[in-house]
Protein backbone atom coordinates (compact mmCIF):
# COMPACT_ATOMS: atom_id res chain seq x y z
CA UNK A 1 0.00 0.00 0.00
CA UNK A 2 1.24 3.52 -0.94
CA UNK A 3 1.49 6.40 1.39
CA UNK A 4 1.70 9.59 -0.55
CA UNK A 5 1.97 13.16 0.10
CA UNK A 6 -1.79 14.50 -1.22
CA UNK A 7 -1.27 16.99 -4.01
CA UNK A 8 2.44 16.94 -4.08
CA UNK A 9 3.49 17.12 -8.04
CA UNK A 10 6.81 15.87 -8.41
CA UNK A 11 8.04 18.34 -11.34
CA UNK A 12 11.50 18.08 -13.31
CA UNK A 13 14.16 20.78 -13.85
CA UNK A 14 17.49 21.92 -14.31
CA UNK A 15 19.55 21.48 -11.34
CA UNK A 16 18.92 18.83 -8.64
CA UNK A 17 18.80 21.53 -5.45
CA UNK A 18 16.99 24.41 -7.33
CA UNK A 19 14.40 21.49 -8.37
CA UNK A 20 13.69 20.19 -5.37
CA UNK A 21 13.51 23.59 -3.78
CA UNK A 22 11.16 24.64 -6.67
CA UNK A 23 8.90 21.45 -6.10
CA UNK A 24 9.09 22.12 -2.24
CA UNK A 25 8.29 26.19 -2.35
CA UNK A 26 5.22 25.31 -4.63
CA UNK A 27 3.53 22.38 -2.63
CA UNK A 28 3.66 24.95 0.30
CA UNK A 29 2.14 27.72 -1.74
CA UNK A 30 4.98 30.03 -2.99
CA UNK A 31 5.71 28.96 -6.20
CA UNK A 32 9.13 30.04 -7.66
CA UNK A 33 11.50 29.69 -10.65
CA UNK A 34 14.61 27.91 -10.57
CA UNK A 35 16.26 30.63 -12.05
CA UNK A 36 15.21 33.36 -9.54
CA UNK A 37 15.70 31.00 -6.60
CA UNK A 38 19.80 30.33 -7.89
CA UNK A 39 20.10 33.85 -8.40
CA UNK A 40 18.59 34.75 -4.85
CA UNK A 41 20.77 32.05 -3.61
CA UNK A 42 23.83 33.70 -4.92
CA UNK A 43 24.56 30.22 -6.74
CA UNK A 44 27.06 31.48 -9.24
CA UNK A 45 30.72 31.46 -8.69
CA UNK A 46 33.21 29.42 -10.32
CA UNK A 47 36.00 27.34 -8.87
CA UNK A 48 39.25 25.41 -9.90
CA UNK A 49 40.43 22.85 -8.03
CA UNK A 50 43.77 21.14 -8.93
CA UNK A 51 42.76 17.41 -7.54
CA UNK A 52 44.95 14.34 -7.64
CA UNK A 53 42.52 12.15 -9.61
CA UNK A 54 41.94 14.63 -12.10
CA UNK A 55 41.48 18.68 -11.99
CA UNK A 56 37.66 19.86 -11.59
CA UNK A 57 35.96 22.92 -12.42
CA UNK A 58 32.58 23.88 -10.44
CA UNK A 59 30.16 26.69 -11.13
CA UNK A 60 28.00 27.40 -8.35
CA UNK A 61 28.44 28.29 -4.49
CA UNK A 62 28.71 25.39 -1.61
CA UNK A 63 26.23 23.10 -0.96
CA UNK A 64 24.23 24.45 2.32
CA UNK A 65 25.75 27.86 1.80
CA UNK A 66 23.35 28.16 -1.17
CA UNK A 67 20.21 27.52 0.33
CA UNK A 68 21.31 29.18 3.71
CA UNK A 69 21.46 32.52 1.59
CA UNK A 70 18.24 31.69 -0.54
CA UNK A 71 16.23 31.22 3.35
CA UNK A 72 18.09 34.37 4.82
CA UNK A 73 16.79 36.63 1.75
CA UNK A 74 13.34 35.50 2.06
CA UNK A 75 13.38 35.96 5.76
CA UNK A 76 12.18 32.55 5.91
CA UNK A 77 13.44 28.99 7.83
CA UNK A 78 15.85 26.42 6.21
CA UNK A 79 17.38 23.86 8.86
CA UNK A 80 19.65 21.21 7.98
CA UNK A 81 18.89 18.55 9.76
CA UNK A 82 21.02 14.62 10.22
CA UNK A 83 21.82 11.65 12.25
CA UNK A 84 23.92 8.76 12.49
CA UNK A 85 20.90 6.53 13.42
CA UNK A 86 19.66 5.30 9.91
CA UNK A 87 16.77 3.46 11.64
CA UNK A 88 15.81 7.03 13.60
CA UNK A 89 15.98 9.23 10.25
CA UNK A 90 13.78 6.39 8.45
CA UNK A 91 11.18 6.42 10.63
CA UNK A 92 11.64 10.20 10.87
CA UNK A 93 11.06 10.46 7.07
CA UNK A 94 8.27 8.51 6.91
CA UNK A 95 6.31 10.01 9.89
CA UNK A 96 7.13 13.63 7.41
CA UNK A 97 5.23 12.04 4.68
CA UNK A 98 2.00 10.53 6.69
CA UNK A 99 2.15 14.15 8.19
CA UNK A 100 1.73 15.69 4.55
CA UNK A 101 5.64 16.83 4.65
CA UNK A 102 7.69 15.97 0.89
CA UNK A 103 11.44 15.32 2.53
CA UNK A 104 13.96 17.30 0.68
CA UNK A 105 17.06 14.76 1.09
CA UNK A 106 20.65 14.55 0.23
CA UNK A 107 22.34 11.50 -1.53
CA UNK A 108 25.33 10.05 -2.93
CA UNK A 109 24.31 9.76 -6.69
CA UNK A 110 26.16 6.02 -7.11
CA UNK A 111 23.50 4.37 -4.61
CA UNK A 112 20.46 5.55 -6.46
CA UNK A 113 19.75 2.61 -9.28
CA UNK A 114 17.89 4.43 -11.90
CA UNK A 115 21.24 6.88 -12.35
CA UNK A 116 23.26 4.33 -13.65
CA UNK A 117 26.77 5.59 -12.48
CA UNK A 118 29.93 4.53 -11.85
CA UNK A 119 30.65 2.73 -8.10
CA UNK A 120 33.15 5.18 -7.73
CA UNK A 121 31.92 8.40 -9.14
CA UNK A 122 30.68 9.72 -5.49
CA UNK A 123 28.95 12.92 -4.73
CA UNK A 124 26.23 13.28 -1.46
CA UNK A 125 25.41 16.93 -2.38
CA UNK A 126 22.78 15.22 -4.93
CA UNK A 127 19.35 16.92 -3.96
CA UNK A 128 15.90 15.07 -4.23
CA UNK A 129 12.56 14.81 -2.80
CA UNK A 130 11.19 11.77 -1.12
CA UNK A 131 7.11 12.40 -1.30
CA UNK A 132 5.87 8.34 -0.44
CA UNK A 133 6.40 5.17 0.12
CA UNK A 134 5.53 1.87 -0.62
CA UNK A 135 5.49 -0.66 3.09
CA UNK A 136 4.37 -3.84 0.68
CA UNK A 137 7.67 -2.86 -2.22
CA UNK A 138 9.91 -1.62 0.64
CA UNK A 139 10.14 1.23 -1.82
CA UNK A 140 10.56 5.59 -1.56
CA UNK A 141 8.73 7.33 -4.47
CA UNK A 142 11.43 9.66 -5.40
CA UNK A 143 11.39 13.03 -7.20
CA UNK A 144 14.55 13.86 -8.79
CA UNK A 145 15.18 16.65 -12.01
CA UNK A 146 13.90 14.11 -14.74
CA UNK A 147 10.57 13.69 -16.09
CA UNK A 148 8.58 12.61 -19.56
CA UNK A 149 9.35 15.86 -20.60
CA UNK A 150 12.78 16.73 -19.40
CA UNK A 151 14.87 13.66 -19.49
CA UNK A 152 18.63 13.65 -18.21
CA UNK A 153 21.62 11.65 -19.82
CA UNK A 154 23.04 8.89 -17.76
CA UNK A 155 25.88 6.58 -18.74
CA UNK A 156 22.72 3.59 -19.81
CA UNK A 157 21.26 6.29 -21.65
CA UNK A 158 18.08 9.05 -21.16
CA UNK A 159 16.36 8.73 -18.17
CA UNK A 160 12.72 10.57 -18.33
CA UNK A 161 10.29 9.70 -15.61
CA UNK A 162 8.17 11.80 -13.58
CA UNK A 163 8.64 9.41 -10.37
CA UNK A 164 10.65 6.90 -9.66
CA UNK A 165 10.29 3.86 -6.88
CA UNK A 166 13.48 3.13 -4.81
CA UNK A 167 13.88 0.21 -2.84
CA UNK A 168 14.89 1.08 1.18
CA UNK A 169 18.30 -0.41 0.64
CA UNK A 170 19.19 1.84 -2.32
CA UNK A 171 17.97 4.74 -0.08
CA UNK A 172 19.40 4.03 3.15
CA UNK A 173 23.06 3.59 1.24
CA UNK A 174 22.15 6.93 -0.43
CA UNK A 175 21.27 8.87 2.23
CA UNK A 176 23.88 7.26 5.19
CA UNK A 177 26.91 7.62 2.40
CA UNK A 178 29.93 8.91 3.81
CA UNK A 179 31.90 8.77 0.79
CA UNK A 180 33.58 12.42 -0.56
CA UNK A 181 32.56 15.16 -2.11
CA UNK A 182 30.14 16.34 0.09
CA UNK A 183 29.18 13.12 2.08
CA UNK A 184 25.60 12.94 2.42
CA UNK A 185 25.39 11.55 6.15
CA UNK A 186 21.83 11.49 6.56
CA UNK A 187 21.01 15.08 5.51
CA UNK A 188 17.64 16.44 5.11
CA UNK A 189 15.67 19.85 4.74
CA UNK A 190 13.01 21.06 6.94
CA UNK A 191 11.19 24.23 6.03
CA UNK A 192 9.30 26.95 7.75
CA UNK A 193 7.72 29.71 5.59
CA UNK A 194 6.15 32.16 8.25
CA UNK A 195 7.99 35.30 7.27
CA UNK A 196 7.87 34.76 3.91
CA UNK A 197 9.31 38.01 2.27
CA UNK A 198 8.07 38.66 -1.76
CA UNK A 199 10.94 39.49 -3.80
CA UNK A 200 11.78 43.28 -4.42
CA UNK A 201 14.21 45.48 -5.56
CA UNK A 202 15.92 45.60 -2.47
CA UNK A 203 16.40 41.99 -2.31
CA UNK A 204 17.30 41.59 -5.83
CA UNK A 205 20.21 43.98 -5.10
CA UNK A 206 21.40 42.56 -2.21
CA UNK A 207 21.72 38.94 -4.23
CA UNK A 208 23.16 40.36 -7.25
CA UNK A 209 26.41 42.44 -5.20
CA UNK A 210 26.70 39.49 -3.47
CA UNK A 211 27.31 37.22 -6.64
CA UNK A 212 29.71 40.13 -7.85
CA UNK A 213 31.55 40.90 -5.09
CA UNK A 214 31.95 37.37 -4.62
CA UNK A 215 33.33 36.64 -8.57
CA UNK A 216 35.50 40.02 -8.59
CA UNK A 217 36.82 39.32 -5.15
CA UNK A 218 37.46 36.07 -4.51
CA UNK A 219 39.53 34.91 -0.96
CA UNK A 220 41.60 32.71 -2.84
CA UNK A 221 43.17 32.58 -6.24
CA UNK A 222 41.30 29.90 -7.33
CA UNK A 223 37.93 31.43 -6.91
CA UNK A 224 35.45 33.67 -9.03
CA UNK A 225 37.20 35.32 -12.23
CA UNK A 226 40.46 34.68 -10.72
CA UNK A 227 39.99 30.78 -11.18
CA UNK A 228 38.60 31.31 -14.54
CA UNK A 229 42.03 32.89 -15.35
CA UNK A 230 43.67 30.15 -13.49
CA UNK A 231 41.52 27.70 -15.69
CA UNK A 232 43.27 29.06 -19.09
CA UNK A 233 46.65 28.56 -17.55
CA UNK A 234 46.46 25.74 -15.69
CA UNK A 235 44.99 23.68 -18.65
CA UNK A 236 48.38 23.80 -20.57
CA UNK A 237 50.34 21.94 -17.92
CA UNK A 238 47.52 18.57 -18.86
CA UNK A 239 49.82 18.17 -21.51
CA UNK A 240 51.94 16.36 -18.68
CA UNK A 241 49.02 13.82 -17.59
CA UNK A 242 48.73 10.32 -19.22
CA UNK A 243 46.28 9.27 -21.34
CA UNK A 244 43.80 7.82 -18.76
CA UNK A 245 44.28 11.19 -16.63
CA UNK A 246 43.38 13.19 -19.76
CA UNK A 247 40.47 11.65 -20.64
CA UNK A 248 38.73 11.92 -17.14
CA UNK A 249 39.70 15.39 -16.95
CA UNK A 250 37.79 15.57 -19.90
CA UNK A 251 34.90 13.85 -19.29
CA UNK A 252 34.36 15.32 -15.56
CA UNK A 253 34.96 19.16 -16.95
CA UNK A 254 32.70 18.33 -19.62
CA UNK A 255 29.87 17.34 -17.25
CA UNK A 256 31.00 20.41 -14.94
CA UNK A 257 30.07 22.78 -18.00
CA UNK A 258 27.01 20.79 -20.14
CA UNK A 259 23.35 20.71 -19.33
CA UNK A 260 23.27 16.78 -19.13
CA UNK A 261 25.46 17.57 -16.20
CA UNK A 262 22.49 19.35 -14.64
CA UNK A 263 23.76 22.75 -14.74
CA UNK A 264 21.03 24.17 -17.28
CA UNK A 265 23.96 24.78 -19.74
CA UNK A 266 27.51 26.86 -19.67
CA UNK A 267 27.94 26.14 -15.97
CA UNK A 268 25.38 27.90 -14.50
CA UNK A 269 25.66 30.86 -16.67
CA UNK A 270 22.37 29.96 -18.72
CA UNK A 271 20.63 29.79 -15.47
CA UNK A 272 22.04 33.13 -14.11
CA UNK A 273 21.10 35.19 -17.57
CA UNK A 274 17.46 33.76 -16.93
CA UNK A 275 17.61 35.39 -13.49
CA UNK A 276 18.65 38.54 -14.69
CA UNK A 277 16.13 38.61 -17.37
CA UNK A 278 13.46 37.78 -14.95
CA UNK A 279 14.49 40.02 -12.39
CA UNK A 280 14.07 42.68 -14.51
CA UNK A 281 10.51 42.65 -14.60
CA UNK A 282 10.52 42.94 -10.55
CA UNK A 283 12.94 46.03 -10.98
CA UNK A 284 11.72 47.33 -14.03
CA UNK A 285 15.02 47.89 -15.71
CA UNK A 286 15.64 46.85 -19.41
CA UNK A 287 19.26 46.53 -18.71
CA UNK A 288 19.04 43.80 -16.50
CA UNK A 289 17.46 41.97 -19.06
CA UNK A 290 20.10 43.06 -21.85
CA UNK A 291 22.76 41.82 -19.34
CA UNK A 292 20.78 38.71 -18.79
CA UNK A 293 21.34 38.22 -22.53
CA UNK A 294 24.62 38.53 -22.59
CA UNK A 295 25.33 36.25 -19.66
CA UNK A 296 23.15 33.84 -21.62
CA UNK A 297 25.63 34.39 -24.46
CA UNK A 298 28.94 33.33 -22.39
CA UNK A 299 27.22 30.43 -21.46
CA UNK A 300 26.96 28.97 -25.03
CA UNK A 301 30.88 30.08 -25.24
CA UNK A 302 31.61 27.76 -22.08
CA UNK A 303 29.13 24.82 -24.05
CA UNK A 304 31.38 25.58 -26.58
CA UNK A 305 34.53 24.26 -24.51
CA UNK A 306 33.05 21.57 -22.85
CA UNK A 307 32.48 20.21 -26.49
CA UNK A 308 36.11 20.24 -27.07
CA UNK A 309 36.44 19.10 -23.26
CA UNK A 310 34.82 16.06 -24.69
CA UNK A 311 36.92 15.56 -28.06
CA UNK A 312 39.91 15.64 -25.68
CA UNK A 313 38.28 13.17 -23.82
CA UNK A 314 38.14 10.78 -26.79
CA UNK A 315 40.71 11.43 -29.10
CA UNK A 316 43.68 12.54 -25.85
CA UNK A 317 44.90 14.85 -28.76
CA UNK A 318 46.93 17.57 -26.08
CA UNK A 319 46.76 20.10 -29.03
CA UNK A 320 42.95 20.80 -28.18
CA UNK A 321 44.64 22.40 -24.99
CA UNK A 322 45.65 25.04 -26.21
CA UNK A 323 42.90 26.01 -28.03
CA UNK A 324 40.56 25.77 -24.77
CA UNK A 325 42.85 27.90 -22.98
CA UNK A 326 42.67 30.57 -25.36
CA UNK A 327 38.48 30.25 -25.44
CA UNK A 328 38.69 30.60 -21.68
CA UNK A 329 40.67 33.39 -21.68
CA UNK A 330 38.20 35.27 -23.82
CA UNK A 331 35.65 33.85 -21.28
CA UNK A 332 37.77 35.17 -18.38
CA UNK A 333 37.71 38.70 -20.29
CA UNK A 334 33.73 39.21 -21.24
CA UNK A 335 32.73 38.02 -17.43
CA UNK A 336 35.14 40.16 -16.01
CA UNK A 337 33.66 43.36 -17.49
CA UNK A 338 29.81 41.50 -17.35
CA UNK A 339 30.56 41.38 -13.07
CA UNK A 340 31.67 45.47 -13.35
CA UNK A 341 28.53 46.15 -15.15
CA UNK A 342 26.07 44.64 -12.85
CA UNK A 343 27.99 45.35 -10.00
CA UNK A 344 27.48 49.46 -11.88
CA UNK A 345 23.89 49.24 -12.44
CA UNK A 346 23.06 47.56 -8.85
CA UNK A 347 25.35 49.59 -6.45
Amino acid sequence: MKNTVENFVPQGGKHCITNSLKQIFTYYGYPMSEELMFGLASGLSFLYLNQAASPMINGRTKVFEFEKKLADRLQITIHCRAGKNYERIFQTTKQMIDAGEPVLVYVDMPFLPYLGLDAQSHFGGHAIVLFGYDEEQHKFLVSDRDQQDAPIQTPNGLVAKDYHMVDYEDIKRARSSSFRLFPAKNKYLTFDFQGYRTVDKQILREAILDTCDCMLHPPAQLLGVSGILKFSREINKWKAFHAEKLKLAGITNYFQINERGGTGGGIFRRMYGDFLKEAAGIWQDTRLFELGEQFIAVSFLWDAVAELLWKLSQTKDIRLLEMISQRVLVIYELESSLYHALYALAA
